[in-house]
């Protein structure tokens, strides 16, 4: 079938017609699609201000749709992610790396989601090692040490919640992963929930 991706270019993505950038790899929740995270989540907007007052190097964001079997509200936990991998590794990073500037390296790729799209951020990442070095989950779970100690070693986890969610596991977990030798960061954002102002803020700090 015909799927849809939104892909953020940087400004100056245009104009500069030789130079190449890193990509991330942003998935939205369970019941949205490919553009929750410019509707609700405002990521080019984000993007473009923080460029803007230089906090951060330009990149390009790869916003696909997540949902390839059918599931129903509750039933995460039946959730395969095997067919979603193979779009996304076999079929999107390549297209994505073929037609627009990256560095199509590992060290250059980095994949983060919220609630659903952290499910399965977390599992390509630990199955695919090799494709992405940059791991995020917002409100989309934890990594331990022991399911990341036989793989390539990520150069940067990061991992955060709302302070309504369950901030605890999430600080818990990135002070076990820094004592097995992991660069890590925990955020955890106070006064909100599992919403997008909390998302927001996850990818401002990202």
């Amino acid at each position: 079938t015909s799927r849809t991706a939104f892909v953020y270019t940087p400004p100056g993505y245009s104009a500069e017609s030789s130079k190449r950038y890193p990509v991330l790899y942003l998935q939205h929740g369970w019941g949205e699609d490919e553009t929750a995270w410019s509707n609700q989540g405002h990521a080019n907007l984000i993007m473009d201000n923080l460029i803007a007052d230089g906090k951060v190097d330009p990149f390009i964001i790869v916003m696909t749709y997540g949902m390839t079997n059918e599931v129903k509200f509750g039933g995460l936990r039946d959730f395969k992610v095997d067919a979603f991998q193979d779009v996304l590794v076999e079929e999107v990073v390549p297209y994505v790396d073929k037609n627009f500037r990256t560095i199509s390296t590992r060290e250059s790729r980095a994949m983060a989601g919220l609630s659903m799209g952290g499910m399965e951020t977390h599992a390509i990442t630990l199955n695919k090692p090799d494709v992405f070095s940059r791991y995020a989950l917002l409100s989309g779970g934890t990594y331990n040490p022991e399911e990341l100690k036989d793989s390539t070693k990520p150069d940067l986890i990061f991992i955060s919640a709302g302070s309504k969610e369950n901030p605890d596991r999430v600080t818990n977990a990135v002070s076990a992963l820094k004592d097995a030798g992991y660069n890590a960061v925990s955020y955890v954002y106070a006064g909100t929930a599992h919403e997008f102002q909390n998302w927001r803020r996850g990818l401002y700090k990202l």
